[in-house]
Formats: C-alpha cells, structure tokens, sequence
C-alpha cells in the first residue's frame, strides 16, 4: 500500500515491521511478502473492493482504516458475510497529508473505521480516540 517514507523494518511492542508500497515497487495487488502474519494499512478509499478481494484472498489476519459506509456494498458483502469485526470510536479520525505533516486536520468529514479479520477479542469494539499531539515526520 502506499505509504509515507519510513525504514524498511522496524520493531517494537514484540512485533517486527516490514512496510511495503508502490513508491518502492511493491504493488499490494501483485507483490507478496515471503513471511507475513497481519496486514495493517489505510488503503485508498477508491480501491476498496479490490484491497477487499485480495485481503481475503492472502487469508492472513488484517487491519484496515476504510470509511465506515464501506460495510455496505453488494461487493463487499460477498466476503463480510462470512464474518468482519469492526473497531470504531467515539469521533472521527483526524488525518495528515503529504502537504502538512506537522498539523492534521481535525475530526474528517466522514466516519472510518478499522475493518479486521481474527485481529480483535469481539466482532465490534467502540473506543474513545484520543488525540494524538505529536507531530509525523518525513523521514
């Protein structure tokens, strides 16, 4: 998935990190890992269905930020059915840009949601967001 410029690998909280995106060739559709155990991402909202159909297809657990609405959809309901757990908050998410990575802009004018699959303890959790005051880096 795209994302920003960061290190290739990370650690932290017992987990090891490998991040992927286009930036780097790493086309989320075609390119695979060889040793993965959980997807997280915030995919683009406009590829939802598509991000969907190959989360399902990789049958590894997942994490990703969509707007809340994408529970609906003829689509989408085709993998859903068979189960989707939800983590959502009590307000909406605020959201950096490329342009601002000091500042964020506060509460987005729609509702999103983690979308998981054998990541969380219940099939929806509703939590309180709190803020997050520092700012992201290019690195």
């Amino acid at each position: 998935m795209n994302g920003q410029r960061t290190s290739r690998h990370s650690s932290g909280g017992g987990w090891q990190v490998e991040r992927s995106s286009i930036d780097d060739g790493q086309d989320f559709f075609t390119y695979q890992p060889e040793d993965f155990d959980v997807i997280v991402s915030n995919p683009p909202y406009t590829q939802k269905d598509r991000v969907i159909e190959r989360l399902y297809e990789l049958e590894k657990p997942f994490a990703v930020l969509l707007p809340l609405n994408s529970l609906q959809g003829v689509g989408r309901y085709r993998y859903f059915k068979n189960g989707i757990q939800i983590l959502t908050f009590d307000k909406r998410i605020g959201f950096h840009n490329a342009e601002s990575m000091e500042e964020y802009k506060k509460g987005s004018s729609f509702a999103t949601a983690y979308f998981c699959r054998d990541i969380l303890p219940r099939d929806l959790i509703l939590e309180e967001l709190r803020e997050y005051r520092k700012p992201l880096k290019e690195a």
